[in-house]
């Protein structure tokens, strides 16, 4: 079906650019984002697709050639695109690249797809929307007012921010973090209404930090709290459960859980009400209909008095291998952004 056929049903639209296979729980992400009604959400893809869509998720045909294609006619430079996760970098310019669709909405945006959505009404509401003119700021989710200037301000350069400009990113083929960085700094310099990451949107979402790889069954953690935290999801919303030594404490409610870098095991059936812990999707029935607050099954089912001893040392081993990673390998991303922070900086050749 032409893009230009869909009909506008609501005013935000998310876009979901993905190549490969998607992930095993994909269909919990259309689940949880289809109760979500007054939001469109756009899956851009040429992969084996089986899912059936609800009115409010649209699949598009389109290779990642396409994509490039589109970005270098609407921009007039070329720029790097050879592999799938380049596009991390090319996220704000998803208003550019997909006009025709976004034209339709008030607001357009980006989704993951490693997200368990919850009620997103609870960033993206009225008051947010007269206040901020960008809210997320984060690769996992971000949405733009639909106007010519927030479409096209990530092309802003100014040798003053320290973080890579678009013409940089574009002529290499690493992922530069453009997103989350280099996109936020330009917004910043230009004075943009934009809602920040760590003061608001961490605080609001449940952002769990990547895995550390070493163990088969990493904690799951989030800013903020010291202690390792599970998920339960529950016919369209999302709370966290605070593991502690004498028990598990509910937490609020947040807007999404964002699943980065996880590999995940489904154990239940249930797509209305489960629990996420490390890398299982569990029964709801586990922590459900008992005291989460005193039982000791569950501090000893989730979280032992061992794992509780080493966190401390994980953390600091965890911490030198990072710098050794990037000791040894001095032209990764995170590497090059930290030099930039203390003055130092690697130029990309700019072509057109």
């Amino acid at each position: 079906m032409n893009i230009n056929t869909y009909k506008k049903m609501n005013k935000i639209c998310l876009l979901e650019p993905y190549y490969g296979t998607f992930p095993n729980y994909f269909h919990l992400w259309i689940k949880s984002a289809s109760l979500n009604p007054n939001i469109d959400f756009y899956i851009i893809s040429d992969s084996f697709f089986p899912y059936e869509l609800p009115p409010n998720i649209f699949l598009i045909n389109m290779s990642l050639g396409e994509i490039k294609e589109r970005l270098e006619n609407a921009i007039g430079v070329s720029i790097k695109l050879p592999q799938p996760y380049k596009l991390c970098d090319y996220k704000p310019a998803y208003g550019l690249i997909f006009d025709d669709i976004v034209s339709k909405y008030d607001y357009w945006g980006w989704c993951d797809p490693d997200i368990i959505f919850g009620d997103l009404s609870l960033i993206f509401n009225k008051e947010t929307l007269n206040e901020f003119d960008v809210i997320g700021g984060a690769g996992s989710m971000t949405i733009f007012k639909n106007t010519d200037f927030l479409k096209r301000c990530f092309l802003y350069t100014n040798p003053s921010i320290p973080s890579f400009s678009f013409d940089e990113i574009r002529c290499t083929s690493q992922n530069m973090i453009f997103d989350e960085w280099g996109a936020v700094n330009i917004r910043k310099v230009l004075k943009i209404k934009e809602t920040s990451q760590y003061d608001w949107l961490f605080k609001k979402i449940v952002d769990i930090i990547p895995p550390d790889k070493r163990y088969r069954h990493s904690n799951m953690y989030i800013r903020f709290c010291e202690n390792p935290i599970a998920v339960e999801y529950q016919d369209g919303h999302i709370f966290a459960h605070i593991i502690q030594k004498n028990g598990i404490e509910k937490s609020k409610e947040y807007a999404y859980c964002h699943l980065q870098k996880r590999k995940m095991c489904i154990l239940t059936q249930d797509t209305d009400h489960f629990l996420i812990f490390n890398e299982l999707f569990l029964p709801a029935s586990i922590i459900c209909g008992k005291d989460i607050n005193n039982n000791a099954l569950y501090t000893q089912q989730f979280y032992t008095p061992e794992q509780h001893e080493t966190i401390k040392t994980n953390k600091i081993n965890k911490t030198v291998s990072i710098i050794l990673k990037l000791i040894s390998k001095p032209k990764r991303p995170l590497f090059i952004r930290l030099m930039r922070k203390i003055g130092i900086y690697h130029k990309y050749l700019i072509t057109k």
